[in-house]
């Protein structure tokens, strides 16, 4: 299988693009379409919000598909997927999938604070999108069965009845109150590190690390706004805190794409590098003998290398600079560049300079 640059071919990109987001788009529309039961229950007045993910939905298909057409991430990717098909792998996966999202271990182990902070806005994003999206593109609704009972539809599958005043009706209803406190909450902490943190961050600027968080404050405010002026402000303002909001959301959705956003799906999508990693036979450098990647990697980096006519292969021997650690290509390089030998201790050779910034066999040994 060939993984060639995608520039290489001008219209790949547009091709894989279009393919992509057609399939996307039959999806989402036959979603909607059962979802909301031959459109029977389908919300006019989420209408603006449906165009918007919709559109979303597209922007993001876009994105991926760029990001997996470029030659490492492509041979990554599908790497990744052979592997996920196996019983270990599938297994691996999961467990990633607790770790990296589930209790987010990589956050908790360089600061608490930021742990605590991020937990509370990625779960309180991942919520607020499990209820938006289920609502807005109709997957879900609710039926009144009885005077005071409500049925929960998905699909046009009942689900369950709950009480109007019930517990259970309330921490529905109130769902995207509940997780806009937490994204506030979360928000505002990252906010005050960034604020008190400002010298050590030399790299934040105002468009990329604080722009979405003000951004999802806005939302969050504006939406329990919305439940403050219908139960306690009897509709008072309601159609303009509706508009800000929609404005705000629709924003967010469509700024969602090309944002510092991004790394959510990206952290999805990326769970298949721990096990690209750690399923693997383990390769050893061939001047060390340490551990330092697996056989498939340098596989594929050798690959990827060389499709872009960068290889750097050691002349006159079947090795390449990849077989060797990184510490162990820089005392080489260093080495070579003042005549010195170098000895690759665990492939049992000796190197010498061939004069072009590179390494060639010693003059009278053999492999």
């Amino acid at each position: 299988m060939n993984y060639y640059p995608y520039e290489e071919d001008s219209l790949l990109f547009s091709k894989k693009s279009a393919r992509n987001v057609f399939i996307v788009l039959v999806v989402l529309f036959l979603s909607i379409y059962i979802g909301s039961e031959q459109l029977g229950y389908f919300d006019m007045a989420l209408y603006g919000y449906l165009w918007a993910t919709i559109l979303c939905f597209v922007l993001l298909t876009i994105r991926i598909t760029s990001w997996t057409l470029r030659p490492p991430t492509r041979r990554l990717w599908k790497q990744g997927i052979k592997m996920m098909f196996s019983p270990k792998g599938f297994m691996f996966v999961l467990k990633t999938l607790y770790s990296n999202i589930g209790e987010q271990r990589f956050i908790r182990r360089r600061s608490i604070f930021r742990w605590i902070q991020h937990m509370f806005i990625s779960w309180g994003v991942l919520f607020s999108f499990a209820i938006t999206f289920a609502l807005v593109l109709n997957w879900l609704h609710f039926e009144l069965v009885e005077p005071k009972t409500y049925q929960a539809v998905m699909f046009g599958i009942p689900l369950f009845r709950m009480g109007v005043d019930s517990i259970l009706a309330i921490a529905i209803y109130h769902g995207l109150n509940w997780t806009g406190i937490a994204v506030i909450i979360g928000c505002g902490m990252a906010m005050y590190r960034r604020v008190t943190d400002e010298k050590k961050i030399v790299e934040q600027s105002k468009e990329y690390d604080f722009f979405p968080l003000i951004l999802l404050i806005a939302i969050s405010i504006t939406g329990s706004l919305l439940t403050v002026s219908a139960l306690w402000m009897e509709g008072a303002f309601y159609y303009g805190i509706g508009l800000a909001h929609q404005i705000t959301v629709i924003v967010f959705l469509l700024y969602f794409p090309f944002s510092k956003f991004w790394h959510l799906p990206l952290r999805f999508l990326a769970v298949v590098v721990p096990m690209y990693h750690a399923l693997e036979e383990q390769k050893q450098c061939a001047r060390c003998g340490r551990e330092y990647a697996t056989t498939t990697q340098i596989k594929d980096v050798q690959l990827a290398l060389q499709n872009r006519h960068l290889s750097v292969p050691i002349e006159q021997t079947n090795l390449h600079f990849s077989d060797m650690c990184s510490e162990c290509r820089r005392v080489s390089h260093r080495l070579s560049a003042f005549g010195a030998k170098v000895h690759l201790g665990q492939a049992g050779i000796v190197l010498e300079s061939n004069g072009r910034n590179g390494l060639q066999m010693e003059k009278g040994d053999k492999q």
